[in-house]
């Protein structure tokens, strides 16, 4: 089913670009709206009165990013259920907060 993911080295190179773009667009954002100077709740204050969630989210992220430019990069062996496991966790990551992260993007730049 996930065959489509493994490919020549120029692929895995543009795949790990693109895929590490998207979770870095994610992370980014939510780690730029935890700042003190740009405090805004991506899970609402009820949920997350401390940010904490929203940090975590934000450095889950970074560390999606790190390991997709890794995983292209560094060329390996194949490895079974590793690469459709991180490609299925980075599309849940950018269609599940990126929609969102959007919108309050948006709606700070009309407050501004």
């Amino acid at each position: 089913m996930f065959e489509w993911i493994e490919g020549s080295r120029t692929f895995d190179i543009i795949f790990g670009l693109v895929t590490a773009g998207a979770c870095l667009s994610v992370a980014a954002a939510m780690l730029w709206y935890w700042l003190p100077a740009h405090r805004r709740s991506f899970f609402g204050t009820r949920i997350d009165p401390t940010y904490r969630l929203q940090l975590a989210y934000g450095l889950f992220g970074m560390g999606m990013f790190g390991t997709d430019i890794g995983c292209r990069f560094i060329p390996h062996d194949d490895l079974a259920f590793v690469h459709p496991t991180y490609f299925t966790i980075t599309l849940l990551l950018f269609f599940a907060l990126g929609p969102r992260l959007i919108a309050m993007a948006a709606r700070a730049r009309t407050t501004a």
